[in-house]
């Protein structure tokens, strides 16, 4: 009796796709707390990366030996330099929203924010260059060194000092504001938003360090850490400016369970403080759209 031959499904390349849309299903849980444009980038993000698993691991060429990791290590591939594009720009949007919550907390000034700006552009520009060498094939990647340190340098100042800019700004309206309660409280009443947006800003900077410490120390290898660490940031880079939603939105419900358990009201909350009759017009501005403000501060 003849054999007969029953070709195997491609089980490889079937658990790799099911396996990514796994994870896709599992995203969209969060996805009424992401701006469409953050989302977008991310989805084309982990489609790269599935699109790198398939050439890595199931479209192999016959005959060469440790194909995975011959492929990573190519960062002149398109799917390597398309990711490497989006996290800078997924950087670069991470960083404005962060600087245009500052100019919200500035009271709309533009003169505060536009030293930051001319910074990130600066370190998106080196960031964007830094890419594009590293695509051109045969580059001397450990002459590239100083210019990627140099841009993931500049987005940590960006990162940290606007973050820190945030935090003093909230710390300084809520201590004026503290001096007009009639408790006499020297509790911050913005306390919990300053430890919000420090924890926030936090995560990602650290990642960042992460990132530049092990670029530094891989100096003359073909960054087996680094490089793909960014698969890690770039997630990080979209979630860090959405956690402050989530943190305050929590802190909301809870507040507003404590209220409701009391039998208080928010107008009752709303006569503990009290104001003099006259105020300086900058502070009574601030009193006055501070609560537009900060809902406007929690829009992404």
């Amino acid at each position: 009796m003849a054999t007969v031959t029953v070709a195997l499904p491609p089980m490889g390349e079937i658990s790799l796709v099911s396996i990514w849309m796994e994870t896709m299903l599992y995203g969209l849980k969060v996805l009424v707390l992401t701006s469409t444009v953050l989302f977008i980038l991310c989805t084309i993000y982990v489609a790269a990366s599935l699109r790198q698993l398939l050439e890595a691991f199931i479209y192999v060429p016959p005959g060469v030996a440790d194909y995975a990791t011959l492929y990573f290590v190519d960062y002149t591939l398109p799917m390597r330099t398309l990711k490497d594009v989006l996290y800078v720009s997924l950087t670069f949007l991470q960083d404005i929203i962060l600087i245009w919550r500052l100019y919200i907390v500035f009271n709309r000034d533009w003169r505060i924010p536009i030293f930051f700006i001319l910074l990130d552009l600066a370190c998106i520009g080196t960031a964007y260059a830094d890419t594009i060498l590293f695509a051109i094939p045969n580059t001397n990647l450990p002459q590239l060194i100083p210019l990627t340190i140099t841009s993931w340098a500049l987005d940590l100042i960006v990162n940290v000092s606007v973050t820190m800019t945030i935090a003093a700004r909230l710390w300084w309206m809520g201590r004026n504001v503290a001096s007009f309660r009639a408790d006499h409280s020297s509790g911050n009443p913005y306390a919990y938003s300053i430890y919000v947006i420090v924890e926030s800003g936090a995560i990602f900077a650290s990642a960042t360090i992460v990132m530049l410490a092990l670029y530094i120390s891989e100096h003359g290898s073909p960054f087996p850490y680094a490089i793909p660490s960014l698969d890690v940031a770039s997630q990080l880079a979209v979630l860090t400016p959405l956690l402050i939603v989530v943190r305050v939105g929590l802190y909301q419900n809870t507040v507003a369970s404590e209220v409701s358990g009391t039998g208080q009201s928010t107008s009752s909350v709303a006569s503990r403080v009290r104001l003099p009759q006259r105020l300086d017009v900058e502070h009574d501005v601030e009193l006055h759209d501070m609560s537009s403000r900060y809902q406007s501060f929690l829009k992404v």
